[in-house]
């Protein structure tokens, strides 16, 4: 062996292992970011009472989220539905989390492509719940909110009770430790 390829070998080594050093370095710091983006997501939500958005929800629904047939569907009244939902405030509360929510399955689809179906399920939900919200918003401005709360509300907790539960299923198809932040906070 001469020794210019010796050297050749020893520098090309030596690239290497400073190549590896720089990567495992940035995949650290990346992790480390990853982490602390997934924890501002999470201090973004705002507690809801899950329940009663259940309640509401799965008065319309059942829990595989198909439409009721039976005869018990729909009876809750508009009194009960203003009040387990918390009335506009409650809304407003949904609203919010269903931003994060559309963010959280963003970053989840970021790490694991794979949930590209279950992240965009997600997003059209949101869609839905977001048409239902302006309905309720345009009602509220023009002083007939009682008039609409009863249907749109209640269509917007079917959607917001969707987008947890599609949100849960996504963290469960990627990130088994994510979910229990996700359950606890929500």
């Amino acid at each position: 062996m001469n020794a210019s390829l010796l050297a050749g070998l020893a520098l090309t080594g030596a690239v290497f292992v400073v190549l590896l050093v720089v990567g495992l370095t940035h995949a650290r710091k990346l992790h480390r970011s990853s982490r602390r983006a997934w924890e501002e997501l999470m201090s973004q939500l705002v507690p809801t009472n899950r329940q009663a958005i259940e309640t509401v929800a799965l008065d319309v629904v059942e829990s595989s989220g198909e439409r009721r047939s039976d005869e018990h569907r729909r009876e809750l009244g508009r009194e009960e539905i203003w009040s387990l939902l918390d009335g506009m405030d409650g809304i407003r509360r949904m609203e919010n989390n269903s931003r994060v929510l559309i963010e959280m399955a963003a970053y989840i689809e970021r790490w694991h492509p794979d949930a590209a179906e279950i992240a965009e399920e997600i997003r059209l939900e949101a869609r839905k719940f977001d048409w239902q919200t302006r309905w309720l918003h345009e009602a509220e401005k023009n002083n007939c909110l009682e008039l609409h709360f009863h249907s749109y509300g209640q269509n917007a907790a079917v959607s917001y009770y969707s987008m947890v539960k599609k949100t849960v299923a996504l963290f469960q198809h990627s990130e088994a430790a994510l979910l229990g932040d996700l359950q606890r906070a929500l």
